[in-house]
């Protein structure tokens, strides 16, 4: 790992950072900021190239000067650092596992997947063509003669009638929903009332308020990524209010290192102690195992 680090006072909050560059499977690096408190507590600042609005650089000159607003990665990595002390309302936490990649590498994966025990699936759809996509799940759906979840992720890269379509020819097989289709999402409260499959909110959370979601209603889950909506309070408020509406919260990782993972699967098993329970996503089962705790599938 390459790391560089330095010890600024944050106001009256003596912080370290290290910045660092983790390869990963693909061939890609992985950079980020863990930041750890005079407490000892430890928290990750791994802004996401091409979805976050800041750059690491703004992170680490935020970080050594503590001047102006704190950017979103920040502020998830500063509540972070207190994870340790949250109260665990859960003891186990439900996992699913990402495809992405080729045809050929996410059926791999799948069957990898599937042969660990793993029932749900969250699916990257932007290599396959729309209309190839119902026989490619066929084929995911084969492997799993004890039953699947699927969640379909297409990136905001479907017009609105092309949505429909494609929800019309999956309504038989067993999608839990598809995660911001629309490459118009002005239209998501016109699609949700029509589409034959549920539709679950991303994007669409960074640029709305808690209270606004009354005009999504119908939707059936909400994607929470605190890298990038700025922290765990702003994602708890969000479930908090999309569970009222009958809205599942799923909580989404960012492809942190481990420190970020390990704040993702505590905020997971805090839930809620009135009974809200969050839906962890994330890679694999490996990486909660490893971080002490006991994922299920769902």
């Amino acid at each position: 790992m390459k790391q560089t680090n330095q010890r600024v006072d944050f106001g009256k909050r003596e912080l370290t950072f290290f910045r660092y560059a983790l390869p990963m499977r693909d061939g890609s690096v992985r950079e980020g900021a863990l930041v750890c408190t005079e407490e000892m507590g430890w928290g990750e600042a791994a802004p996401l190239p091409g979805w976050s609005i800041e750059t690491l650089d703004e992170v680490c000159l935020f970080l050594r000067n503590g001047t102006g607003e704190a950017p979103a990665s920040v502020r998830c990595a500063l509540e972070a650092a207190d994870a340790a002390a949250w109260p665990l309302h859960h003891e186990r936490v439900p996992a699913n596992a990402l495809l992405r990649g080729s045809e050929e590498e996410m059926l791999a994966q799948a069957r990898c997947a599937l042969a660990n025990g793993c029932d749900c699936l969250k699916i990257k759809t932007e290599t396959i063509k729309a209309g190839m996509l119902r026989e490619f799940l066929r084929s995911i759906l084969r492997d799993a003669p004890g039953g699947c979840r699927l969640r379909l992720d297409p990136n905001r890269a479907w017009g609105f009638d092309e949505t429909l379509r494609v929800a019309e020819s999956l309504a038989d097989l067993p999608i839990s929903y598809i995660e911001e289709p629309l490459r118009e999402p002005g239209r998501l409260p016109e699609l949700i009332s029509k589409c034959s499959v549920p539709i679950a909110l991303d994007e669409t959370l960074r640029d709305i308020r808690p209270r606004d979601m009354e005009i999504y209603k119908g939707v059936a889950a909400l994607v929470l990524k605190p890298t990038l909506m700025g922290g765990f309070a702003v994602c708890r408020q969000f479930a908090e209010a999309g569970s009222a509406l009958g809205m599942l919260p799923v909580v989404s990782s960012c492809y942190e290192s481990g420190v970020g993972i390990y704040a993702l699967g505590r905020f997971s098993a805090v839930g809620h102690p009135r009974g809200l329970g969050y839906i962890f996503l994330a890679t694999g089962r490996c990486a909660l195992r490893a971080l002490g705790f006991k994922p299920f599938c769902f």
